[in-house]
């Protein structure tokens, strides 16, 4: 489609979403919160317009093809039973199209106790010629931030990446992600894009299979334009080592409200790399793909643990937002500054969605019917989104993923802010 035709039809979705909310939850001028309700829908519209614009002007840099110039390249693959998975995603890094005499893979085994330390063993012994596959097996489970603290430690590398034991990383993958770094002196910081590896075992998967499309090719694509990634998914990331490494030890031992925190480990990498001044890319053509989790006990687990990281480092960033913001100069710091702040504005919102809903569940329950019908037509405007990544019938999926978010998902974020600082990982170690 042209640039003429995605605007129509995208601007088109936000009014008639923007109006379909709008009247779903708040009748137009009969009540104060009905006006409020009107204005901030607005307000909502013309913030969607801005990452829509961004959207619509971000493309990935092409992989750069010369050997030599290519940074010498560590990834990391922190592993905590995941039994013969562990070999599958150590096999596709080895076999990456990247110069083999550039690339190191530090696999750590985090206190498994199941068969995944024999797996890790025998592909490093089928490999042991090459000198560049190595294991380190850590006596007790660590969880994943102690893991890749482990293998960061042992990074000699310019550039140092990660990729979680349950990953397999397309052949391309690893050239595309560092290729800003050596573009791009002031980036220290890429994301890659993270597709699902069972993406047709149910409905679930299938939704989930288009929510993450649209979190990485809409929300992380804009973002990228701001040079300002807000996370860095530990699926497939890389940062320059050198930048990295003094603050390692902080990163390990980061608290927050008295806790130690273990998990969001990418998101807090990521918010180290942005308030050291350094800026963060994301690259569509970087891809892996991961398993997401097919029931929704496990989606509800991993759900919580991002919202909790999600509250922690999302209030973090307001505190180095600002002179970011000042080195961003006067188009691209506003707009930064206004994402930093719609973060908590965000989680803030979940909750007062979550009592909107249960308050109309008890009061006038037909109503809640709108408010499923708003969702959904403002679910079409993601569905014209996703379109432009993958032109598939999939997109109906993400309709069905809005409304069934809505109907059983809204508990999520209040529950992972009123238990922030709780650190479990929920589904690892």
């Amino acid at each position: 489609m042209g640039l003429v035709v995605w605007t129509t039809l995208i601007v088109g979705g936000v009014a008639i979403g923007t109006d379909w909310l709008g009247a779903a939850a708040f009748p137009r001028g009969e009540t104060l919160w009905g006006t409020l309700g009107w204005v901030l829908s607005a307000v909502v519209a013309v913030f969607m317009v801005k990452r829509l614009v961004l959207w619509m002007v971000y493309r990935p840099l092409a992989p750069h093809e010369d050997d030599a110039v290519l940074p010498t390249l560590t990834v990391v693959i922190p592993a905590f039973n995941e039994g013969p998975m562990v070999r599958r995603s150590i096999e596709s890094v080895l076999a990456s199209d990247y110069p083999a005499e550039r690339l190191t893979i530090i696999v750590v085994n985090d206190g498994s106790t199941d068969d995944t330390g024999a797996h890790i063993d025998a592909v490093v012994a089928e490999h042991q010629a090459t000198g560049r596959l190595s294991a380190i097996h850590l006596p007790q489970n660590a969880g994943k931030r102690g893991a890749l603290y482990a293998g960061f430690k042992a990074a000699q590398t310019e550039v140092v990446a990660t990729v979680d034991s349950d990953t397999l990383v397309r052949p391309r993958a690893l050239r595309a992600l560092v290729t800003p770094f050596v573009h791009r002196p002031h980036v220290a910081g890429v994301a890659g894009r993270v597709l699902v590896h069972n993406r047709f075992d149910n409905v679930l998967t299938r939704m989930l299979g288009v929510r993450y499309i649209l979190g990485f090719d809409f929300i992380r694509a804009y973002q990228s334009v701001l040079g300002t990634v807000w996370c860095c998914p530990g699926a497939l990331q890389a940062y320059r080592r050198p930048v990295i490494a003094p603050h390692l030890d902080a990163w390990m031992g980061q608290h927050f409200l008295g806790a130690q925190c273990t998990n969001g480990d990418d998101h807090a990498m990521t918010n180290l790399v942005l308030s050291l001044g350094y800026d963060t890319n994301y690259q569509q053509n970087a891809e892996v793909e991961t398993l997401a989790p097919s029931t929704y006990v496990k989606l509800c687990k991993m759900y919580v643990r991002w919202a909790r990281s999600a509250t922690r480092e999302g209030l973090r960033a307001l505190a180095f937002t600002p002179r970011r913001c000042l080195r961003l100069g006067p188009w691209r710091g506003p707009l930064v500054l206004i994402d930093a702040l719609l973060q908590p504005a965000a989680i803030v919102a979940r909750i007062g969605a979550l009592v909107g809903v249960l308050t109309l569940l008890f009061t006038n329950p037909l109503s809640l019917l709108n408010v499923l019908v708003g969702v959904a037509s403002s679910a079409v405007l993601y569905g014209f989104i996703y379109l432009r990544s993958e032109f598939s019938i999939e997109a109906v999926f993400g309709v069905l993923y809005a409304l069934f978010a809505v109907i059983f998902l809204p508990w999520i974020q209040p529950f992972a802010t009123l238990t922030v600082r709780r650190n479990g990982w929920l589904t690892r170690g």
